[in-house]
């Protein structure tokens, strides 16, 4: 696999599955669970805001400091990243991987114009290498 010439759109997950934000932390929790999924885009943010995203790791993370029943109380948007670092889908994966190395971020939306159409993670790139055949 060259990642100079393969595209985000070739090895994002398609069908980015997305959550209000006004949801529980613990119901975006659940639905990662249930869906076997690392993240949850959020995109009824109002028109500007752009799109948030919410990660296991961002609900990992707050659990060293909170107890599941917190997560009951606290809502998407009060933990989620926003605006999410997006990345076009005909970007080349090299340069996917500079930007979300520089943002520090392992997971990002992968747009179409301004419609998420999947998720591009470091997941997803070492899949791609250990299956030459993708």
């Amino acid at each position: 696999m060259n990642l100079e010439t393969a595209r985000a759109r070739d090895l994002m997950s398609v069908s980015p599955q997305a959550i209000s934000s006004e949801a529980s932390l613990l119901e975006a929790a659940q639905r990662m669970n249930a869906l076997r999924i690392h993240c949850l885009v959020i995109s009824d943010l109002g028109p500007g805001r752009g799109l948030g995203i919410i990660t296991c790791k961002d609900v990992v993370q707050l659990l060293g400091e909170l107890d599941v029943e917190t997560l009951r109380q606290l809502t998407v948007a009060e933990a989620m990243s926003c605006p999410a670092i997006t990345v076009p889908a005909e970007l080349c994966v090299a340069d996917c991987i500079r930007l979300m190395r520089m943002a520090g971020v392992r997971t990002v939306p992968v747009l179409e114009g301004a419609e998420p159409v999947g998720v591009l993670s470091f997941t997803d790139v070492m899949g791609a290498i250990g299956n030459p055949d993708r």
